[in-house]
């Protein structure tokens, strides 16, 4: 079954990506579809009510005879004495009895997959039992929001995958296995959904959110995650965790995972202990158990009892880029260091080392001329994570400049610093922020845009350490963009006392282009931004 499941599931995209014919028109005749917890069912393009279709308690599928047999043509005669109804349909006539392994068809013993039974006065028999009628039965997806498939005659791949392509339209989304049995995490997240629920791992002050370990693997809470998809789990004495999924048996403890007897030997297996709790990789845990994992770009995480299809998965992967980061709650805000004028030998260097050791991203308007003179700064930048932008060629106003002049100034310095790093700036700040409309005329034929600052300490003119530092601290917040000069001692003593106070004060420093984009703001070429 879950064979046909997943290849089902995979028609079934690529009908939706190509386009689906009307339910009506699909090969061998109208499909009736079904959705397991849904009260509608569609028939020839129709919506018409119906009972909802259920799992059984061993997860077969069960339907509601009475609605099958009526759309397609047949009838429903219940027995109340027997507890049993006779189904007419298709040229074949069905005893089926609540409670029972057995039905009759056509005089002739068959075994269920589960028993008949009434809910809400609704009789209802397995989806398979259709089968033994001569019906064509199919099911796509899991758990409330499956869709089921029943036609009179055989259906083709095509003509199924046609059929369901038309359910989410008539029926609603299918995303049941994800809400009710899926596990969502995010690396640097205190937050979880299970059972279609969010909730705290733990606090802000630490304790069992995943997290990402200096390899790049993504370690999971293994307790929580094992109990989170229907697990059993036993803490020893020594910490480790002999941890149960269905028949599967594995012992994790710090640096190993026992299955079977069986060291598993693996780049990818790694276990942990960390602030009293056992961290396992998505790998461990998925091959130990035998689960299925999927990570995102983002950090994040959906563990599930079965395999996801791509729909699925992308639908899982989205709810977990949702979940707030620790970094998201503690963060005060974000803000852009931005340095004009550089490199300037010495000055630079320092301020550089000072940047790396705070694990600090900046903004650097640099001028064509001062390239020349200190050529082996620029390798640092794109190294160390910096942003470099066009600050002129040889620091003109630019607003004064003929056209040739203007090309000059900004193509002179885009070349150079693409033939060092690779990278064609996209960001601009005219010296002494002179523009026009003929500069951003020039800007937007070279997709570039003109970056101002919200925040200007006048540092070159103070040239005074804290009188830098308190005209900063004084008036910056969430989402400036600070105007500074590596050109003096004082200027890059000031930005890293900066740093390291508005750090403590729980904010934290980006590039421009990074600072727009958590703003959501396109950075577009021609236009002019001054904080975000």
């Amino acid at each position: 079954m879950g064979t046909r499941i997943r290849i089902l599931a995979l028609v079934l995209l690529a009908a939706m990506l190509l386009g689906a014919l009307p339910v009506a028109a699909a090969e061998g005749g109208p499909v009736l579809l079904l959705q397991a917890g849904g009260s509608r069912a569609a028939w020839n393009g129709r919506v018409l009510d119906a009972p909802p279709s259920r799992y059984a308690a061993n997860g077969a599928l069960l339907v509601p005879v009475r609605t099958v047999a009526e759309v397609l043509g047949g009838s429903v005669a219940w027995e109340g004495a027997t507890k049993s109804a006779v189904v007419s349909l298709n040229g074949h006539a069905a005893r089926f009895t609540r409670g029972s392994w057995t039905c009759w068809v056509d005089g002739r013993a068959a075994t269920l997959s589960t028993p008949a039974d009434t809910v809400d006065n609704v009789l209802y028999i397995p989806l398979t039992a259709l089968e033994l009628l001569g019906l064509s039965t199919a099911s796509c997806g899991y758990y409330e929001g499956a869709y089921l498939a029943v036609s009179a005659a055989p259906l083709s791949q095509e003509a199924l995958a046609q059929a369901m392509a038309q359910a989410p339209a008539l029926l609603g989304p299918n995303a049941g296995l994800l809400d009710r049995r899926a596990l969502v995490l995010r690396t640097g997240s205190r937050w979880a959904v299970r059972g279609g629920r969010e909730e705290a791992l733990c606090g802000l002050d630490g304790g069992s959110h995943p997290y990402a370990a200096d390899s790049g693997l993504a370690m999971v809470p293994l307790a929580f995650s094992v109990e989170a998809l229907g697990g059993t789990y036993t803490v020893q004495a020594d910490g480790s965790v002999l941890a149960a999924m269905g028949t599967r048996r594995a012992a994790f403890s710090a640096g190993s995972v026992i299955v079977d007897g069986q060291a598993l030997d693996h780049p990818y297996v790694r276990v942990e202990a960390r602030e009293g709790t056992l961290f396992a990789s998505l790998y461990a845990v998925t091959t130990a158990l035998g689960v299925y994992g999927y990570a995102g770009s983002d950090g994040g995480l959906v563990l599930s009892p079965w395999p996801l299809d791509a729909a699925l998965e992308a639908r899982g992967l989205a709810r977990a880029s949702q979940l707030r980061t620790v970094e998201d709650e503690t963060v005060k805000g974000y803000i852009a260091l931005t340095f004009d004028d550089g490199p300037s030998g010495a000055y630079t260097t320092r301020l550089l080392d000072g940047l790396k050791a705070r694990g600090v991203h900046a903004t650097f308007f640099l001028c064509n001329y001062r390239i020349q003179a200190y050529p082996q700064l620029l390798s640092r930048y794109g190294a160390e994570g910096h942003e470099v932008a066009n600050h002129s060629a040889t620091h003109a106003t630019l607003t004064a400049c003929s056209p040739a002049a203007l090309a000059a100034e900004m193509d002179n310095t885009n070349r150079t610093i693409e033939a060092a790093t690779g990278l064609r700036p996209t960001l601009l700040r005219p010296p002494g922020g002179a523009y026009n409309q003929t500069v951003l005329d020039a800007l937007e034929a070279r997709g570039m845009c003109c970056v101002l600052w919200s925040v200007d300490p006048q540092d070159w003119r103070l040239r005074n350490r804290e009188k830098i530092r308190e005209a900063v601290l004084s008036t910056v917040g969430d989402g400036d963009i600070v105007l500074l000069h590596d050109m003096s001692n004082a200027s890059v003593d000031a930005a890293l006392d900066i740093i390291d106070t508005l750090q403590a004060r729980g904010y934290r420093f980006v590039t421009v282009s990074e600072l727009a984009a958590l703003r959501g703001v396109p950075l577009a070429a021609g236009g002019v931004y001054r904080g975000f």
